[in-house]
């Protein structure tokens, strides 16, 4: 029995070694350009599955154009913070006071945390390269 602990305990620190270094690249750049499309198609989920007034619909209209410019630069190989604050700001704004609840609201919630989590990543210097 110690002999078998004896093996299993340096292939579980292996094991947890390995996804320690793994994480810092879960915001490579085919992941953020994934993240950003989803968002884009969860905002666009949200614009029609609910039948907006005219402000709650001119809101989502602009996270959508923040997001856009965010991902525009992105494209161009430029992380720009500021857009991507921009678009966070703005998709919050949406949930703060857009009248929508079940799917579409809680897609929109969680692409709000990813996406601060990929803007962490960011400051912590842990975005991949392009």
């Amino acid at each position: 029995m110690k002999i078998l602990n004896l093996a299993i305990v340096p292939a579980v620190l292996l094991g947890f070694g390995v996804l320690a270094q793994a994480q810092p690249g879960r915001y490579d750049a085919p992941s953020v350009s994934a993240l950003v499309d989803r968002v884009h198609g969860d905002l666009d989920n949200a614009y029609n599955a609910w039948h907006l007034k005219h402000s709650d619909r001119d809101r989502l209209n602009h996270a959508e154009k923040e997001l856009r410019d965010f991902a525009e630069k992105w494209n161009h190989r430029k992380f720009d913070k500021g857009e991507l604050d921009d678009a966070i700001a703005a998709i919050q704004h949406v949930l703060d006071n857009n009248h929508m609840r079940g799917r579409e609201r809680d897609a929109l919630s969680d692409d709000v945390s990813q996406l601060r989590g990929m803007r962490e990543a960011y400051d912590r210097h842990e975005l991949g390269p392009q």
